[in-house]
């Protein structure tokens, strides 16, 4: 069990794991922690300096879109995390999408593989997957471009 996790481009999901605790699948192992899934992605917010509603709000006005938003947790090293549900669900897993290396249908439900080989066969449809992956991967390009604009107008 660790005390504390901050999200980063290392991270592959976060999961609730029984009441108040959350695994962490990572590149570099697996963790345990004693706060929720929503406390953990605030946090990390947090840290990167926003709030998990400054981050919700800023996607919102990006995707012009509400619903099951993908956030971007690090904007420097271009952390994009989507939900696999709606985030007030206890059920809600977050997923890196940096670190998708492949996703697939399988059976009745989707999974994925990430970069490190290590795969994942969640309880959503292959469908949903895919939309919030796209989501998630919208997201980051828009701010790729917004910082490559930046970078051009402060060259001039």
């Amino acid at each position: 069990m660790i005390d504390e996790y901050y999200i980063s481009n290392d991270t592959l999901l976060i999961m609730p794991f029984g009441k108040n605790k959350t695994r962490i699948y990572d590149i570099n192992g697996t963790y345990t922690i004693k706060k929720s899934v929503s406390e953990i992605v605030d946090i990390s917010c947090q840290y990167y300096g926003s709030n998990y509603q400054g981050r919700y709000v800023g996607s919102k006005r990006l995707l012009n879109m509400d619903y099951k938003l993908p956030i971007i947790v690090d904007e420097i090293k271009e952390v994009v995390i989507f939900p696999t549900c709606s985030p007030k669900s206890d059920k809600c897993i977050w997923i890196c999408v940096n670190n998708i290396d492949n996703y697939e249908k399988y059976k009745k439900t989707a999974k994925i593989k990430f970069i490190n080989k290590f795969n994942l066969e969640l309880n959503i449809s292959f469908n949903s997957l895919e939309n919030q992956i796209m989501r998630a991967t919208l997201l980051l390009m828009k701010l790729k471009k917004r910082k490559n604009f930046s970078k051009k107008s402060i060259l001039k």
